[in-house]
């Protein structure tokens, strides 16, 4: 899929998030089931794939009834993204549509290998991550992030900035910190101005994915009228409420 057509095809929808043992194959299947428009795989940690690890390599795999399918992956590094990129592509059964690249995940497991939200910190050598593993990739890359690692650092607005300049298809962002975790509202007025702030600086075309506290298919409906995002990516909705897919956005 050429970064146009995925760009068109995650407009106007509503997401599956990479769920870290819960986004399963047969979870993933249940939800397309009832009418899942996209999802991500549980997040891979690109350096275990390519030691061999039969974990993360089950992770790679697509159930036939996920209509576009994005694999997501843990690094720091452009060769190794790259190398993961090219195991993913001549993995035999694997089909998929792009790759996302964490830069969100909190747990203190992935953040002290200066991965996931640890990678916000420097919005420079995030655009120098992103632009390698762009370039390199006949993939299209996407990156989800959240809006900052702690409350005094928010720096959402730059770091999504960075990434669409490198040439990101698409970004997803949390409306939360590192630091909060789950905890508190997320802040929807900090995406919103992400999209305004992309519009405006002419990048209208790169989809900017709203995700935080979508419980229902009416939250979801209003994040999108209120914000202004493309989509929606729903999370722990759709654990609790994997019909919420039946309901249309």
């Amino acid at each position: 899929m050429i970064q146009q057509q995925l760009q068109q095809s995650l407009t106007g929808k509503m997401i599956l998030a990479p769920l870290t043992r819960g986004g399963n194959l047969p979870f993933r299947r249940l939800c397309a089931n009832f009418g899942m428009d996209a999802s991500l795989s549980e997040m891979i940690y690109a350096r275990s794939l390519l030691k061999g690890s039969p974990v993360e390599s089950a992770r790679l795999r697509r159930c036939k009834e996920e209509k576009i399918f994005g694999v997501q992956f843990a690094t720091n590094q452009i060769e190794e993204g790259l190398s993961a990129i090219d195991l993913l592509q001549h993995s035999d059964g694997t089909r998929v549509d792009f790759v996302d690249v964490n830069c969100g995940c909190p747990i203190f497991d992935v953040t002290r290998r200066g991965l996931g939200s640890s990678l916000l910190r420097s919005p420079k050598k995030l655009h120098k991550l992103v632009k390698g593993l762009v370039d390199g990739s006949e993939l299209p890359i996407t990156v989800k992030i959240r809006v900052g690692c702690e409350s005094d650092t928010i720096n959402v607005l730059e770091n999504v900035k960075a990434i669409r300049e490198a040439g990101a298809a698409a970004i997803t962002i949390h409306g939360r910190t590192a630091q909060q975790g789950y905890s508190k509202d997320a802040d929807w007025q900090l995406i919103k101005r992400a999209v305004i702030e992309s519009r405006e600086e002419g990048y209208g075309h790169v989809p900017i994915i709203g995700n935080g506290d979508i419980l229902t298919h009416y939250e979801a409906r209003r994040r999108i009228e209120d914000t202004g995002v493309h989509s929606v990516m729903v999370g722990r909705g759709a654990l609790v409420k994997p019909i919420m897919h039946l309901q249309a956005i």
